[in-house]
């Protein structure tokens, strides 16, 4: 099975015993792995990364760190959190560090999120959030709510190759959805690491 990414969470209390909700050392640390989630009914789907021809030529043998932003119920780690749960809470979903506002410290204003399904590339899906002043459960919230829409799309459409994640209601569904962490794979664009539970 493959292995999730653990970066550190926004919401640890720093040491000293305070809490640095927007320390960008906590809230997007670097990418790196962790013990394969202990649910053994859930799964972590490939991720395709999004890699424009001129970037790919232009990066090619230069190593970059990804920052990664991670969501979790509270008092878990890696295990995600259900998309069917954010999407029908909203953005106040009661996830760890719900109220974290991640892109403060960073100045940014907007993000792009990319969603490449294997096997489903040809399903262009790219959408642009304004994350200024959002918080972590108002993000995961969107992009849940952006695989809604984009497994409403793609349940018409069919697969450019054969794959095992056939997007239909015998195969993966929106419910089966665990949104494990955000990346962000270039520029100002950022990708879902995904878990599938069939159960």
């Amino acid at each position: 099975m493959s292995h999730y990414a653990n970066p550190a969470h926004a919401h640890s209390a720093a040491r000293g015993g305070h809490s640095q909700p927007h320390a960008l050392s906590h809230a997007l640390g670097p990418q790196h792995h962790a013990p394969a989630n202990s649910s053994s009914t859930r799964h972590r789907m490939p991720t395709v990364e999004y890699k424009p021809t001129k970037w790919a030529a232009s990066m090619a043998g230069n190593a970059r760190q990804k920052r990664v932003l991670p969501f979790d119920l509270p008092g878990q780690s890696n295990q995600g959190v259900s998309m069917r749960d954010l999407s029908n809470r909203g953005p106040n979903a009661p996830i760890a560090g719900a109220g974290d506002q991640i892109f403060a410290p960073l100045g940014v204003q907007k993000i792009s999120l990319r969603i490449i399904w294997p096997g489903y590339q040809h399903v262009e899906w790219n959408r642009s959030i304004e994350v200024s002043t959002i918080t972590r459960a108002g993000l995961a919230y969107q992009v849940a709510s952006n695989f809604a829409r984009f497994f409403e799309k793609s349940a018409y459409e069919t697969p450019s190759s054969a794959t095992h994640y056939l997007i239909s209601p015998a195969g993966v569904r929106f419910e089966h959805l665990y949104l494990v962490s955000l990346t962000n794979t270039i520029d100002n664009v950022w990708q879902a690491d995904v878990a599938l539970d069939l159960r």
